[in-house]
């Protein structure tokens, strides 16, 4: 299949550039991909604890029944947030995490400033009613989550007992509460992320989200406190290294592959810029001996004790066994470059001659979590890129382009697209929709929703489509008169001029298969963009995971050590040997 190219304007010093979009737009390699210094949770952390935020719980105001309201203000050291949780205890009717769900054990919401009476009122007279609500002025974020009723009340007694809980019933969990709901960016009132300003602290994509869903943690863990004191007067705090381990849980479905489709640019510009690190850790180039081996093998050691502890069962996705038997390959290869053995090609650097040498022999996802270690020693780089995620996604036409240039578009940009071997048309008949009474996202065969309106992006049938019709005019005609004369290809022309130079944009997938895994790519933005581990696909199409596992307490990021917080060691364990601290 002929491929679209290197991207525009790709770097080929040292005979290296970023990676052909044939090879990384693939759903398998995309959903390979795992979190990095860009993803939006470690950003978000890196940034933080650079600054010193200092986070502090203000109000606990919770009976014993789990009833009441905590609120945490954040302090950037310029500008100043406010969270307010409202707790509940648990009721069984209705509480599901599911969009319908109208019960949960805690509601919350991020403003800018200080918190007052008046937005506490209103946000907990308006909160609950959700899509009937409307939030207080300053709003960023509307959240909802519920507890783990196993894990949460194994903590609270243990708590009460005067022990910290027990690590193997928390393996399994991960998390005290699960994440059912991170609203924004104008929903239900929230401020619009486009109004955030460039000097704003939570101007990058997520990062507003990401801030609520580490309070929410954070809550989940001063709530159990909380509890277990008005329990027991022998109640104890939870330790550091259990609030440290402990994630927020967090659940996704259908609605992220169409936001995959339906963001092109946000999408395209993350994994450029990813490559763009990426391209930079390739060409370093140690010299056997150098103290970066040193690193590098800690935490290749830290991944591979994560992995093993890893209780998960995945069905799309390798084994964590498999990745962690893997990966001490890669240590061993590792080792060799450090005392000197060159692997292959020696006039590559160091790094680059150990990603070839691992290319292959491994799964992609073992060959991903490399690529992620390898962007730890270009720290500055991916904190620099950070701040280019801001993207116009705006998509406009031009219809002063001539047929021919627009036939030439869709035969260089979107080769893929035109070639990609499809499914018979019989098996092409899946649609995308939302349900009419929960407003959720949700795909299935054309035939079980007769009359349903298809959210669907339908790039290849697009492509085919307007280029069969492209192959009617003569190729001097301006777009303008082609869409006169056929306005049922507006979209498609739009969407084909106007990601010309964007070319991480579209997945090379067919979304209309039937045995499409929609699985590849909400991984893609749960684990890449987003930053969760342990994504645990369920049904090929839904992925739970964790956000924040392992992450600094407030006390750790006020005081600007993080260290290497990702891939914790279960507290207790003492399976490392080398792994980082």
């Amino acid at each position: 299949m002929r491929t679209a190219g290197r991207p525009a304007g790709a770097a080929t010093v040292d005979g290296l550039a970023l990676r052909d979009p044939a090879e990384l737009m693939d759903p398998r390699r995309l959903a390979a991909m795992q979190p990095t210094r860009l993803s939006a949770s470690r950003s978000l952390i890196e940034k933080m604890t650079r600054e010193r935020w200092a986070i502090e719980l203000s109000t606990m105001d919770v009976g014993d029944d789990g009833d009441g309201v905590a609120v945490y203000r954040v302090d950037t050291g310029r500008d100043v947030f406010s969270f307010a949780a409202f707790s509940s205890e648990p009721r069984m009717v209705d509480r599901t995490p599911r969009i319908i769900g109208q019960s949960w054990d805690m509601v919350g919401a991020l403003w800018e400033g200080e918190a007052d009476a008046a937005r506490l009122d209103q946000t907990r007279r308006e909160l609950p009613k959700l899509y009937a609500g409307r939030a207080a002025p300053g709003t960023l974020v509307w959240c909802r989550s519920n507890r783990s009723l196993r894990a949460f009340d194994h903590t609270v007694n243990a708590l009460a007992d005067g022990r910290q809980p027990d690590p193997a019933v928390l393996r399994g969990i991960g998390y005290l509460m699960r994440n059912t709901g991170l609203d924004a960016n104008g929903t239900f009132g929230t401020r619009t992320f486009l109004s955030y300003g460039d000097r704003h602290p939570l101007r990058v994509p997520y990062h507003a989200q990401m801030l609520t869903a580490y309070l929410m943690r954070e809550f989940s863990a001063d709530l159990c406190e909380r509890l277990a004191r008005g329990a027991s007067s022998r109640a104890v705090p939870l330790a550091p290294e259990y609030r440290r381990y402990l994630g927020l849980g967090n659940g996704s479905a259908l609605g992220l592959v169409l936001f995959v489709a339906n963001h092109p640019r946000l999408v395209d510009r993350w994994l450029s810029l990813r490559e763009r690190a990426l391209l930079a850790a390739r060409r370093l180039d140690p010299p056997p001996g150098d103290d970066r081996y040193a690193t590098l093998l800690g935490l290749l050691d830290r991944a591979i004790t994560y992995r093993r502890q890893d209780p998960m069962s995945y069905n799309v996705f390798p084994a964590s066994a498999r990745v962690a038997t893997e990966l001490e390959t890669v240590r061993g290869l590792v080792a060799r470059l450090r005392d000197g053995d060159p692997l292959d090609a020696p006039e590559l650097p160091a790094f680059e001659r150990l990603r070839r040498a691992v290319a292959g022999t491994v799964t992609e996802e073992t060959e991903e979590t490399l690529d992620a270690v390898l962007l730890e020693f270009v720290p500055d780089d991916c904190a620099r890129l950070t701040e280019e995620l801001l993207v116009d996604e705006q998509l406009v036409r031009e219809p002063g382009m001539t047929v021919g240039e627009l036939r030439t578009v869709l035969d260089e940009d979107y080769r893929w697209a035109l070639e990609l071997p499809i499914a018979p048309e019989s098996d092409r008949r899946r649609i995308w929709y939302k349900s009419r009474s929960s407003e959720e996202p949700r795909s299935g065969p054309r035939e079980e929703v007769p009359g349903g309106f298809d959210l669907s992006v339908d790039v290849p049938g697009l492509a085919r489509g307007l280029r069969a019709r492209l192959d009617t005019y003569d190729p001097g005609v301006r777009v303008g008169r082609f869409l006169f004369d056929n306005p049922g290809h507006l979209a498609a022309v739009e969407r084909f001029q106007a990601l010309r130079g964007n070319p991480y944009a579209q997945p090379y997938v067919d979304a209309l298969d039937v045995e499409f895994v929609p699985a590849r790519l909400i991984r893609l933005m749960n684990g890449a963009l987003y930053g969760l581990d342990r994504t645990k696909d369920y049904l090929n199409r839904t992925l739970r995971g964790l956000i924040f596992q392992g992450a600094p307490t407030r006390e750790d990021i006020a005081a600007g050590e993080p260290g290497v917080w990702w891939w914790p060691e279960e507290p207790g364990s003492t399976e490392t040997e080398g792994g980082l601290a």
